[in-house]
């Protein structure tokens, strides 16, 4: 039943407590859009579903090609994204964001996911634009700290991995063979 200034409410009229003009709606912001880019569909469906419950919209990649251009259709708020996948890697999807002309992507924060473990991870992730690396396996509480930070726009990211998983990152300047492999694409495609 829509109320307007003659409507009667227990022998009241409407208008003897407020004006329609009185009456405000809440302005509803749209949800923040993320793309989760993950070959290991358990780890991108459980990201997925642990920000849909913080009211993201989120879209489920299988591999960095297709996070592309998902990005490129629709730019998101945040990208998520592992480290090794086929077609397109980590590495590269944030080199394709970062290098983009649009600044509706190449401004979009991306936090890299990955079960590496060595200290060169974190360099060169930060090197190439990342904002984050979240060291697998995911904790919850941790992530949705470091996705919501990132979101807000307060970037603290202490030791730039998962607190407490700083000790478990190895060695001081060793590249692992995955990486190695992962930095090899990425040079071998800029030479294209």
């Amino acid at each position: 039943m829509l109320l307007d200034n003659h409507s009667l409410i227990f022998g009241l009229r409407f208008s003897d407590f407020l004006t329609l003009d009185d009456l405000v709606m809440p302005v509803l912001t749209p949800p923040k859009r993320c793309v989760i880019a993950d070959d290991v569909r358990a780890s991108r469906e459980s990201v997925g579903n642990w920000l849909k419950e913080c009211a993201f919209e989120c879209k489920l990649a299988e591999n960095g090609q297709q996070a592309w251009e998902m990005i490129l259709d629709q730019p998101p708020d945040l990208i998520i994204t592992d480290l090794e996948m086929p077609y397109l890697c980590g590495l590269e999807l944030l080199e394709r964001t970062r290098q983009s002309d649009d600044d509706r992507i190449s401004e979009v924060p991306v936090l890299v996911m990955t079960s590496l473990r060595d200290a060169q991870t974190c360099d060169i992730v930060r090197k190439l634009g990342g904002d984050g690396l979240l060291l697998k396996p995911l904790d919850k509480h941790t992530t949705f700290s470091m996705i919501l930070d990132l979101v807000s726009g307060r970037h603290s990211f202490p030791g730039f991995v998962q607190p407490g998983d700083e000790a478990n990152v190895q060695g001081s300047g060793v590249v692992s063979p995955t990486l190695r492999r992962l930095l090899k694409t990425v040079a071998d495609k800029e030479r294209l």
